[in-house]
């Protein structure tokens, strides 16, 4: 197995190469890696070799490794990536810097409540399924306009919305996820956003190519070359 030193390094140089090919900077795209199942050792490793961002998608996962993971120096930022229950809210809120999984205006609300008891402002994704695959969590495309008309015209100042997030289909054929990622882009440019949380392990270059900000990387940092 390839240490995980050398697995971030090579990602880097990875995706320097495709930034360059498309005439993009590496320091436009924040790398979290999917530390989920991962032991605290793992991740200790990954942080010591500059990794700043670790994406959970458990709260009871997280929850055990909440307390380590503040701990390391630098802290990183605390990424909430997998869906998110109801009951859940107040938990996830407490520990996370980001939220890349909002998909509902009662989650967002859930969501603003619990930051507001905290005296938090919470950062925060929209989820959207660009696949339209019924087994995907997410909002329809054409819902994001009118969710975010609606938080402009309600007093939900303890959330902070970051930008988009989307998962596309798992499949070997690039112009499918290709799709999948232009569809988010063009939502991006429509409502004049920014950030979007796009593209792992196995489709990240083609996810940097069509203007990802935030890529979600777990095999390609931890299990690369077993």
């Amino acid at each position: 197995m390839k240490p995980i030193k050398e697995n971030i390094s090579s990602l880097r140089a990875d995706i320097a190469q495709v930034c360059e090919r498309v005439r993009r900077k590496p320091g436009e795209i924040t790398i979290v890696a999917v530390s989920k199942g991962e032991p605290l050792a793992t991740i200790k490793q990954a942080h010591a070799c500059g990794i700043s961002d670790f994406g959970e998608n458990r709260e009871q996962e997280l929850a055990e490794k909440f307390h380590s993971l503040s701990a390391l120096k630098p802290r990183p930022d605390i990424h909430f990536i997998g869906h998110l229950q109801g009951n859940k809210v107040k938990s996830v809120v407490e520990m996370a810097d980001y939220i890349h999984s909002v998909d509902s205006l009662s989650l967002l609300r859930k969501i603003h409540y619990a930051a507001l008891d905290i005296g938090k402002v919470q950062n925060i994704f929209l989820q959207v399924n660009t696949s339209g695959e019924p087994q995907k969590h997410g909002m329809k495309p054409q819902e994001v306009e009118s969710l975010l008309t609606t938080m402009k015209n309600l007093p939900y100042e303890n959330v902070k919305f970051i930008g988009l997030m989307t998962m596309a289909p798992l499949t070997q054929d690039m112009e499918v996820v290709r799709k999948c990622f232009q569809k988010l882009y063009d939502i991006k440019e429509h409502l004049n956003l920014h950030h979007l949380s796009m593209g792992m392990s196995n489709d990240y270059r083609v996810a940097i190519e069509e203007g990802a900000t935030v890529l979600r990387i777990g095999r390609r940092i931890f299990h690369e070359g077993q």
